[in-house]
């Protein structure tokens, strides 16, 4: 099969490999498209240092369903799929409980010792597919985990009805964010960033105000905004250290902060201890959450999350460099990329 093969940092080669046979309780998937997360260009650069080259990058993952290991039940040949990344012993604590996200061993699709999606095929545990309908495009489907990781973070932190919600950054994860966040009740969702142009943007996926933090004073636009209490929720979604430190000060008493974006290698971070003490705030990090990707696959389905205008851009394999190279690019400035292994 042809397979985009991350060989050292910031080198990625596309070649033939051998096709992938699928072991006890795994299936085959034929990989119809898949999305391009800036976590890998992190990863392929050496930015973030999470696994090692050689290996396929890849964990935003739409295939169909092509070959069936031993002991596989409940998942049948054609079956179109999204992919669950977090992969469990299934022996510890965690695991038992249900939260395969929080082993203490866990591991990832895209991540080794399992190849990702940036292939023709990938062979993945059975227990990780994800049904879609027919009406949840290969392009929906390709860039649902990055939907469902924010997802993750609402269903766990809650969103309860009428609460107004900040959200800081309006890349994907915080569009997400937005959309989620509406679909699960908020009754006033506020995007925050620096370019305006971006938060335009956020207006159309349902932000109900914007604050551009490049002109205006975003705890004095909040306050404002909120009656003087802050923000019931607050998402950081940018990992910028002196976006981070500023959370605590937008949540009103008594609110949760979700904390999603990751800072870079050694970033130094002062957080602010003594504001979380006296308003009493809740403080959650987020990355995963195997609980939210069926409701989010119907949330999709009915349209209330739009993951099909968040496509904006699309590449064959054998262009994956070029689709790195967008994600970079300040001009073009894509919010997700998809691309197809057949073409």
């Amino acid at each position: 099969m042809k397979a985009a093969v991350w060989t050292d940092y910031g080198k990625i080669e596309v070649k033939e490999v051998p096709d992938p046979v699928p072991g006890k309780n795994e299936v085959l998937l034929k990989v119809l498209a898949a999305g391009v997360c800036i976590t890998d260009l992190h990863v392929y650069t050496g930015m973030f240092l999470y696994g090692k080259p050689p290996h396929i990058l890849g964990h935003e993952i739409c295939g169909e369903v092509c070959g069936l290991g031993e002991d596989v039940s409940g998942v049948e040949i054609g079956q179109r799929c999204v992919v669950e990344t977090s992969v469990g012993c299934g022996k510890c604590a965690a695991c038992r409980r249900g939260d395969r996200h929080l082993c203490a061993v866990r591991e990832e699709i895209g991540t080794a010792p399992h190849s990702g999606g940036y292939a023709q095929y990938v062979k993945v545990p059975a227990a990780n597919v994800v049904p879609i309908p027919d009406c949840v495009s290969d392009e929906e489907g390709a860039i649902l985990e990055s939907a469902a990781c924010p997802s993750g973070g609402l269903l766990k932190a809650g969103v309860r009805l009428g609460e107004t919600v900040a959200v800081l950054g309006v890349g994907p994860a915080g569009l997400a964010f937005i959309q989620t966040a509406k679909a699960m009740g908020a009754g006033r969702v506020i995007a925050i960033a620096r370019n305006r142009r971006r938060l335009e943007r956020a207006l159309r996926f349902g932000a109900d105000e914007i604050i551009c933090s490049s002109e205006e004073d975003v705890a004095g636009r909040i306050a404002e905004l909120t009656d003087g209490r802050g923000a019931d929720l607050v998402c950081e979604t940018t990992g910028a250290p002196s976006i981070i430190e500023q959370t605590a000060e937008l949540a009103a008493n008594a609110g949760r902060i979700l904390l999603y974006g990751l800072p870079e290698e050694g970033a130094p971070i002062t957080f602010p201890v003594k504001t979380i003490i006296m308003k009493q705030l809740e403080v959650s990090g987020v990355e995963n959450n195997p609980y939210v990707w069926e409701p989010l696959v119907k949330l999709v389905a009915s349209g209330r999350v739009n993951l099909k205008d968040m496509v904006t851009h699309a590449f064959p394999l054998d262009r994956i460099e070029d689709a790195f190279a967008m994600l970079k690019d300040k001009k073009e400035d894509p919010i997700k990329i998809v691309v197809y292994p057949w073409r």
